[in-house]
């Protein structure tokens, strides 16, 4: 093939990877032997001057995971550190194909329990005196919209929300060291357990979101604070997963909840029974939706939160 055809057919075939689909990164530097797409979590390397010694290094902001011909996916390629560059170890002969393409798949940089989020805030509140009586809310969107609606709650009692919409319990216990026990309260309100229910992350038991909430219960009395176990709020659908029936495994969840502080001596504040229609689902007049609380649904949680954070002090 003359080197004029293949300009050709390597300018049609970037043309049409990109028309298909393939977006073109801008994060990092254009390479001289050809160019990145990108898609997924996915990094295209397309190979239009295949290195004589093998040798295809790579911009060094790509965090590869493997590497592979998408000519022969069966075969991983080596990624080296090379004299300082960041080097893929091609095969000695040239795929027989129009513009070889090297599929780099990504190691995932996503943080899975947001744990950046309140991470300013975490060492702009370390850095005050004011940790007498401090109480952490630990939660949801439910505890983060709190915030939102009414921020004087909050700041006249010296309570801090570290809700996160959309979290589950396995996301909350994972941050809960930072969020929670390096902020030194007195005590901790944990509201978890809708999120995991409408399967925001996937598949979980009714227990093992029982087993997530207790071990944020047992790290808190390791260190000394206190524990507030909320119930779940009634929710008679969920907006985002119409398919899920979550009003038995709330009532089953909340069951478990209540056996178990009362087992370990544990202050449990039940929203549920003050905000439950006659069909077991949120009232009305108390939700912007059926999950979630309007300011109305508030008024009622502040003076239950309140009498449970103190009833916890006194224990």
């Amino acid at each position: 093939m003359n080197l004029s055809k293949k300009i050709i057919i390597v300018t049609i075939a970037i043309i049409f990877n990109v028309l298909v689909g393939f977006a073109q990164s801008n994060n990092y530097a254009k390479p001289d032997w050809g160019a990145y797409t990108s898609e997924g979590g996915f990094i295209y390397a397309h190979v239009n001057q295949w290195p004589k010694d093998g040798k295809l290094v790579i911009d060094r902001a790509i965090k590869p995971r493997e590497a592979r011909l998408v000519s022969d996916p069966s075969k991983k390629l080596k990624i080296k550190l090379i004299d300082g560059n960041l080097t893929v170890l091609l095969p000695k002969n040239e795929p027989d194909v129009e513009v070889p393409i090297i599929k780099i798949q990504l190691i995932p940089n996503d943080d899975w329990a947001n744990l950046k989020r309140y991470k300013k805030a975490n060492m702009a509140l370390k850095s005050t005196r004011e940790k007498e009586n401090r109480v952490v809310f630990m939660g949801n969107s439910i505890t983060e919209r709190w915030v939102d609606f009414h921020p004087e709650f909050f700041t006249e009692n010296n309570y801090v929300g570290r809700g996160i919409s959309g979290q589950t319990s396995s996301q909350m216990l994972l941050r809960f060291k930072q969020d929670v026990i390096n902020l030194n309260p007195v005590a901790v309100v944990i509201h978890a357990g809708t999120n995991d229910i409408a399967g925001n992350r996937g598949l979980i038991t009714v227990p093992e979101i029982a087993d997530n909430i207790f071990s944020m219960a047992e790290l808190a009395k390791a260190n000394n604070i206190k524990v507030i176990l909320a119930s779940v709020l009634p929710a008679s659908s969920y907006s985002w997963s119409p398919s899920i029936e979550p009003i038995e495994k709330i009532s089953e969840l909340n069951t478990l909840i209540e056996a178990y502080a009362k087992k370990h001596n544990i202050v449990y504040l039940d929203y549920y029974s003050k905000m439950v229609n006659d069909e077991k689902g949120l009232i009305k007049a108390y939700g912007r939706d059926t999950v979630h609380p309007n300011i109305e649904g508030y008024a009622i949680m502040e003076p239950l939160v309140i009498k449970a954070i103190r009833k916890a002090l006194k224990k």
